[in-house]
């Protein structure tokens, strides 16, 4: 079983000497390492989420976990304030190492961001007219010349 911590507790030291805020993804347990990941997943209905360990607690013999608000929140567990659990140990010292292959996408869309499409501009490249051959100038056919007669006449008369 698990819970979540009250309101009274955040903004107060962990057991770690972190602050407990709402929207950390943290857990407390009794034995665990601090910086352990696991992933908790609420049998009811099954919503996971991955959670640290930065606290001792709960101080119930029947729970094993107290999650915080955002991990309440994604396990969906705020109903009946607790929930049966299943928490499986996926990292250590704050990093994940065994992930689902959904949160593998998730994540990888988190470093990512949002697309980004409006603001990719697409370059095309100019249209060019196909270049015409160059045209090679036409030979004029070769052909006998005609010697031009002049209206004088050039020609000398002999003298006898």
């Amino acid at each position: 079983m698990a819970s979540y911590y009250g309101t009274k507790f955040y903004g107060k030291k962990t057991a770690n000497g972190e602050i407990l805020k709402k929207g950390d993804l943290t857990c407390a347990h009794p034995t665990l390492p601090f910086g352990t990941m696991l992933e908790v997943t609420n049998l009811a209905n099954n919503k996971w989420c991955i959670v640290r360990v930065n606290d001792r607690g709960p101080f119930s013999r029947s729970r094993i976990l107290d999650v915080s608000h955002e991990a309440a929140a994604r396990l969906e567990m705020f109903g009946s304030g607790t929930a049966r659990v299943k928490a499986m140990v996926v990292g250590d010292n704050g990093i994940t190492m065994i992930s689902r292959p959904e949160s593998i996408i998730e994540n990888s869309m988190e470093l990512v961001g949002p697309p980004e499409e409006d603001k990719i501009t697409v370059i095309k490249p100019p249209i060019v007219a196909p270049k015409k051959p160059a045209k090679t100038p036409k030979k004029k056919p070769v052909t006998k010349s005609k010697k031009k007669v002049s209206s004088k006449s050039s020609v000398k008369k002999k003298k006898k």
